[in-house]
């Protein structure tokens, strides 16, 4: 490609068409058609008289023969157009290029003269509507409005080798049907003779050489144009960087490309690479939606005109998502009506990427794209070193109160969703009226970036709970911050100190909660997020068991690919009932139980962010999850002095709390978890509003009788003492009358 339209390609500026054909190309068209005229009837091949008004006559002809060229009725003869022909000829080849959208075709597509020929033959009746009954007067066919080969060769062919290089350049194996710059015309590509058929230039091509806008309506249906000025540059380094460079470097200056697939587990931060490398190289790009060109039916029209912007503009083009091309054991070609087209366009087409998260799923089509090299670029987890080199360029002058240490050691983010969080960042930033960014905006952003990986098999969980209120003995808090640490610290161990190397795939860093229920191990693994800015995707077990063979597999592969994508802390609770031991196999149900927990050790192992599973029944988990635990931490029953911390502190400074209310009684003669103690005083609490009253130590005994009650246990004398009497004369004075305010509500039916 030529400096000329190298240059017209950094804005949407390409759409807008230039000037249409130089001048001395249209009066070389007119004196070819005027000669071709009075050769014809110097032949007699025409009838003159019969059928007037079906055929294009004479003096029709001439007046449109003098209309340009300002000659009498009857025009110059055949010697004077001989010698205008040789001066214009002489001409052109003296004259420099212009900018015209015609220069920069020849040049840009290096066409033969012959070639160009036949396009200009086929442009004429889209540049001005004269030329259509003048070609209708050479076919002898007042229907037939447009160049065909046989005329093309007559028109522009001097001699027998001029006119069988015409006739070569209009056949369908010709370079100009190839690149999809002239077709057949819809009526009359099926005329018997191939000599006969009607050739025009394609659509959008015609315009934009008459000087309209260039657009092509087949791309609407599944294609985006990408412009490099509106392309946010990454800061990207290492191998990827240094790779991307020199594709974008051979872009720029023509040289040819391999085909490049791009496999990575993002396939955001993959398409954004792909922006890039296609920016750097200062070409636009159109992506191509696969999945929306699936099983359309204007499928190959879509790809056909992709290959033509590709092949006049140096367009890229980027293929996503690959996943789109599988279909079970199915070939491209039966995924997609243009499957042989898409093939062909991987091999032929200059400035292709195929992005390819899944890795495997292109393979099909670039098998069928074998005669071109194939680039494969794999995105996968930048180090920290890149990671944290990322955030100071990215953060540029607005680094000094963001610690990008801590940015990269905590969130596994490439170069697309760093700059991404920057800008979610200084929008908050901005709204909040702060100068300037801080790392703890820049972590919230990044979490908000990274929510969107959610999957329906799992659900966000949030808390307002701060560290005092999860009350655990000293030893379990301080298991707990080191959790907090090992995950803070991770990437310097794993990385920096090697030890990553030595572990292999297996970089993830497994927690078990053991514990009675209510004893604070949701809170703990809520808080434990919270403190590291990372969200926590709880697995929803309705979501992930199905009694279907193989899907509560695929459920858990969703799960924990989401928790790896969105950088989230993904939390399996109840995990016994998903994580149980593995038994003899007696029967199919054994068989496929024992190869759902095997999966789940795979996944568990091969897993590279962190997990926390909860159970209350630690003793029913397999022994092979236990041993793959790096932290195991157990969760005990709280003790007189933490109950009554528990009961003291679930009360809120605003709720109405009765004067005879006894703490020390509550925590020492029930052995309640924080759990069991919330649900007694949400109890007591509905029972003292619907009384209008304040919340007394009545009301709190018949809560925790009621709790008794649920358990299946009596609520004996033994445990309440002296305020049993408590619990028997509020049930022998329990009124049946609605509220005051139930009352004043009508609420009473």
């Amino acid at each position: 490609m030529n400096a000329t339209v190298a240059a017209s390609l950094q804005h949407p500026a390409l759409l807008s068409g230039g000037c249409g054909l130089p001048a001395p190309e249209l009066q070389r068209l007119d004196a070819l058609i005027e000669r071709a005229i009075l050769r014809l009837r110097a032949r007699y091949q025409l009838s003159l008289d019969e059928l007037r008004g079906l055929y294009i006559s004479d003096e029709q002809v001439d007046a449109l023969i003098a209309a340009p060229t300002a000659q009498g009725a009857a025009g110059p003869d055949l010697d004077k157009l001989e010698r205008r022909l040789a001066a214009l000829h002489t001409a052109m080849q003296r004259a420099e290029p212009d900018a015209s959208p015609w220069q920069q075709l020849l040049a840009a597509q290096h066409l033969s003269r012959a070639e160009a020929d036949v396009l200009l033959a086929a442009l004429a009746p889209e540049l001005d509507p004269r030329y259509g009954p003048l070609l209708a007067y050479l076919n002898d066919d007042a229907a037939r409005r447009w160049a065909t080969p046989e005329l093309a060769a007559r028109l522009f062919g001097d001699d027998p080798v001029q006119e069988h290089a015409l006739r070569a350049a209009a056949s369908p194996g010709g370079r100009l049907f190839e690149r999809g710059l002239i077709e057949w015309h819809p009526a009359a590509r099926d005329a018997p003779a191939r000599a006969q058929r009607g050739l025009r230039v394609a659509p959008p091509l015609a315009d934009w050489l008459a000087g309209l806008p260039y657009a092509d309506e087949r791309l609407a249906a599944a294609a985006r144009w990408w412009w490099p000025a509106a392309t946010p540059r990454l800061p990207l380094g290492g191998a990827l960087g240094q790779r991307l460079a020199w594709l974008a470097g051979a872009l720029h200056d023509g040289a040819p490309w391999p085909l490049v697939s791009l496999a990575g587990a993002d396939p955001a931060e993959a398409l954004a690479v792909a922006h890039e490398l296609f920016a750097r190289a200062e070409r636009p790009a159109l992506q191509i939606d696969l999945q929306a060109l699936r099983g359309s039916p204007t499928a190959d029209e879509v790809v056909q005109a992709a290959r033509l912007a590709n092949t006049l503009f140096g367009v890229g083009l980027i293929l996503a998502p690959a996943s789109a091309l599988l279909s079970g054991g199915a070939e491209p070609a039966a995924v997609f009506e243009a499957g042989h087209a898409l093939a062909e366009l991987c091999a032929q087409a200059n400035g292709v990427v195929l992005i390819d998260t899944e890795r495997r799923a292109g393979s099909r089509l670039l098998a069928d794209a074998g005669r071109r090299e194939v680039l494969e670029l794999r995105l996968g987890d930048p180090p920290l070193a890149e990671r944290s080199a990322a955030w100071q360029a990215a953060l540029g002058g607005a680094g000094a109160a963001v610690d990008a240490a801590v940015l990269a050691e905590r969130f596994t983010l490439g170069p697309a969703r760093i700059a991404q969080t920057l800008a979610v960042a200084r929008r908050s930033a901005a709204l909040e009226g702060c100068p300037q960014l801080d790392t703890r905006g820049v972590l919230d952003a990044a979490r908000a970036v990274c929510a969107a990986a959610s999957s329906d098999v799992t659900r966000s969980v949030q808390t307002v709970f701060e560290w005092d209120d999860l009350v655990l003995p000293p030893t379990v808090h301080a298991r707990l911050h080191d959790i907090v640490r090992a995950v803070e610290l991770r990437g310097r161990v794993l990385e920096q100190w090697g030890f990553g190397r030595r572990l292999g795939a297996q970089r993830g860093l497994k927690t078990m909660f053991a514990g009675a229920s209510g004893t604070g191990k949701s809170m703990a693994a809520a808080l434990i997020a919270k403190t590291l800015a990372l969200d926590l995707h709880r697995v929803e077990l309705s979501g992930i068991v199905s009694k279907y063979i193989g899907e509560t597999e695929k459920n858990l592969d969703r799960a924990f690919d989401a928790a790896r994508s969105g950088n989230a802390i993904l939390f399996i609770d109840e995990a016994d009932a998903l994580f149980g031991k593995r038994s003899e196999v007696k029967d199919a149900h054994d068989r496929y139980a024992n190869v759902e927990t095997a999966y789940l050790l795979q996944k568990m192992e091969d897993h590279d962010g962190v997990v926390i599973l909860a159970t209350n029944l630690a003793n029913n988990i397999d022994g092979a999850f236990s041993r793959r635990m790096h932290f195991v931490v157990e969760f005990p029953l709280p003790d007189v002095p933490r109950r009554e911390r528990l009961w003291r502190g679930m009360f809120p400074p605003a709720a109405p709390l009765g004067a005879d209310v006894d703490f020390g009684f509550l925590a020492r003669q029930f052995s309640f978890a924080g759990g069991d103690i919330r649900n007694i005083v949400l109890d007591a609490s509905f029972a003292a509003a619907q009384a209008d009253e304040p919340i007394t130590m009545a009301q709190l005994l018949r809560a925790v009788a009621r709790q008794y009650a649920k358990r299946g246990k009596v609520a004996s004398v033994a445990e309440f003492r002296e305020y049993h009497a408590l619990l028997t004369s509020s049930a022998d004075g329990a009124s049946s009358e609605p509220s005051a305010d139930t009352r004043r509500h009508g609420l009473n039916r």
